[in-house]
């Protein structure tokens, strides 16, 4: 019986578990525009660290590559926060992050509601908003890659374009 035991031991042990999930290819054209992708967001989170070191807001970066700053509503502690497939509804205003200067805007010029998860919202957006209560108020900064990425959107968001905005999540309808 104990055989058995080492025999069940050494075939669990198999690497096969960890063998790539992506295989390498020979194709070049593939490759090239894989790389091209990691380089393109390589220098985009430089240039979006470049804009931060000029101003005196401390973002955190989240492990997803959004970076944010939230303002909590002290009024209501509710730790209530919207998940797939709730309804929420925003006041924001979205800006291109270009300069470093638009940090200190705070505007709030329109309101949307979404269903989180489900929507054609902004995958940054989703997730960020996940991580808010009512009345919670915060500063967003997508990657285009969290964004419209190479598609952009419409004539007022050129391809690739990091977006800024100012969020308040007003309602959460479960």
């Amino acid at each position: 019986m104990k055989y058995f035991y080492l025999i069940c031991v050494l075939f669990a042990c198999n690497e096969s578990y960890q063998n790539r999930i992506i295989k390498p290819t020979n194709d070049h054209q593939v490759d090239f525009f894989i790389d091209a992708n990691r380089l393109i967001i390589k220098h985009e989170e430089q240039y979006i660290d470049s804009l931060l070191r000029q101003s005196t807001l401390n973002f955190t970066k989240d492990s997803i590559g959004i970076r944010l700053i939230i303002d909590k509503n002290n009024q209501h502690d509710s730790n209530i926060f919207p998940q797939n497939g709730d309804v929420v509804t925003i006041a924001y205003d979205c800006v291109l992050f270009d300069k470093y200067n638009l940090l200190e805007q705070n505007e709030i010029v329109d309101t949307i509601s979404f269903q989180i998860g489900y929507s054609k919202q902004m995958r940054g957006l989703n997730y960020a908003i996940k991580l808010l209560e009512v009345g919670d108020k915060a500063k967003i900064i997508i990657p285009s890659y969290l964004g419209f990425g190479m598609s952009g959107y419409g004539k007022e968001v050129p391809p690739y374009s990091t977006l800024l905005l100012n969020v308040n999540l007003l309602n959460i309808k479960k």
